[in-house]
């Protein structure tokens, strides 16, 4: 005789209710987050790829466009105080060959910009496992939310940290 399935008016509540709680969380997660790192050095390179003008050739292989990418953003970081070890993690995305593909592209990029005796590791890592890219993921996050819905709220929190931030193909 009620009504089923979730449809009722309390049920609306709770769900808006549950998600206004959850957005309130983020909030209060990534406000936790930026003060524990506010007083870390480190930097924030990002380069956004506005995909609705990526060229049709570029668009149809997507390994050569990420490899790109990549290669753009880390042209920005002075690798020169690299000190004892560079360590890139980046998120699992590639199988086992566009890894290898990647891996070789980005090391023949670097290793000309670092003393010889200074090793180079590329790591892939699952994002959902590794607390480092997770925070990246947060940042990213705050970067596509200013681009994409001109809402800079969490952006304007971390923008000091940001060394470099341009749009390709904007």
């Amino acid at each position: 005789m009620g009504n089923h399935g979730g449809s009722s008016p309390s049920a609306r509540t709770i769900l808006i209710y549950s998600n206004l709680v959850r957005f309130a969380r983020l909030d209060t997660v990534k406000k936790y987050l930026y003060d524990q790192i506010a007083n870390i050095d480190f930097k924030i390179y990002s380069l956004t790829l506005n995909k609705k003008r990526v060229y049709e050739n570029l668009s149809s292989s997507k390994e050569r466009l990420y490899n790109y990418i990549a290669h753009r953003v880390i042209d920005q970081i002075d690798l020169g105080d690299a000190g004892s070890r560079v360590m890139l993690i980046l998120d699992k995305s590639k199988n086992g060959y566009e890894v290898g593909e990647f891996n070789s592209y980005i090391l023949k990029q670097i290793s000309g910009r670092l003393d010889p005796k200074v090793p180079i590791d590329i790591v892939h890592k699952i994002s959902h496992e590794t607390l480092g890219l997770q925070v990246v993921d947060l940042f990213a996050w705050g970067i596509f939310r200013r681009y994409e819905r001109n809402n800079n709220e969490w952006f304007d929190v971390f923008k000091v940290k940001i060394a470099y931030d341009q749009v390709y193909l904007a």
